[in-house]
């Protein structure tokens, strides 16, 4: 899986050089030297989209150490999707890394380990909402998309259905039907009998969780949502800093739709290509033009690799 997944990334790339040699190297200079010094201004939102995952995820927590600040949480969940981006794991990479962390900063592991796997269903739930928001306002920003609507809502339908069956599955002990079934199936490893305590003692976590503090879930539902907000805030600001200004309704709904390709390309290293092929197609369909379209590819992956970039130092001193 792994090869497969690096082979998609290579032609991923490879396609999108290709789209940028079209598009002309001149021309997407241009856009970006337009940005000049608003680029510190670009990299803010996505600290804010962080900072509010970071907050949602410290609500996932229940009695963690005092010394547990959000703003640790906000470094650790930096580290943590930087491994989920850059490594060929279906976007889960990741989460080892930050509930290990958690357990070396006194929260007990069952309880680290649940609270990763309870925000990553919100994460796909309150993107699902944010994503089916864009398609509410795309017939009336874009008439022309109305046919192609139904493709895009099912992949969106798809996605919730995804986001709702693994709340669902936390809800059901998963990790004791599976060792019952190993069990039946007589396939079970000796290894696993060495963890078992810690396998029940996570599906208590999560499914106590979800029982005993639905008010907690649902506003880190809200933060998670919100930050989703602040990715359409980092496109209007892009494309206002590269001359080509744009509405605040048509900013949402771009990366709203964006995001749904993104998803789709979940299981390639930062969706690369994928993201790309879907900005490029948006940027046509909202009649911004491919040259537009592949600036505001750059400028975001740019924006990814110096956040990136700062994950994967915090990674660094996390294992030193």
């Amino acid at each position: 899986m792994r090869r497969f997944n690096l082979i998609l990334l290579g032609i991923a790339l490879i396609f999108f050089v290709w789209v940028l040699h079209e598009v002309g190297w001149a021309t997407i200079n241009h856009y970006l030297v337009q940005v000049g010094w608003g680029w510190p201004v670009l990299l803010f939102p996505y600290g804010l989209v962080n900072l509010l995952e970071a907050i949602s995820w410290k609500y996932l927590l229940v009695n963690p150490p005092p010394h547990l600040s959000f703003w640790r949480l906000f470094w650790l969940r930096l580290g943590g999707e930087s491994l989920n981006q850059l490594t060929p794991t279906a976007s889960l990479g990741g989460e080892p890394f930050k509930a290990a962390a958690l357990q070396r900063d006194g929260v007990a592991l069952e309880a680290a380990t649940a609270s990763v796997v309870i925000h990553k269903g919100i994460l796909v739930l309150s993107l699902a909402l944010y994503i089916f928001v864009g398609l509410g306002m795309a017939p009336f920003l874009l008439p022309g998309v109305r046919q192609h609507l139904w493709a895009l809502g099912l992949a969106a339908l798809g996605l919730t259905v995804a986001g709702v069956a693994f709340v669902v599955v936390q809800l059901r002990r998963p990790c004791r039907g599976g060792l019952r079934l190993l069990d039946k199936i007589g396939w079970r490893p000796k290894f696993l009998d060495h963890h078992e305590a810690f396998f029940l003692g996570l599906d208590g976590a999560m499914s106590g969780f979800y029982r005993q503090y639905p008010g907690r879930a649902l506003l880190a539902f809200t933060l998670f949502f919100l930050s989703w907000l602040l990715h359409a805030v980092e496109v209007y600001l892009m494309f206002r800093f590269v001359g080509h200004p744009i509405s605040w309704e048509l900013a949402l709904c771009l990366d709203a739709l964006a995001m749904l390709f993104t998803a789709l390309g979940f299981f390639i290293p930062a969706a690369a290509g994928v993201q790309e092929g879907g900005n490029l197609l948006l940027a046509l369909g909202f009649d911004l033009g491919l040259a537009l379209g592949a600036a505001f590819s750059i400028l975001r992956r740019l924006r990814e690799a110096f956040w990136l970039g700062v994950g994967l130092i915090v990674v660094g001193r996390e294992r030193e």
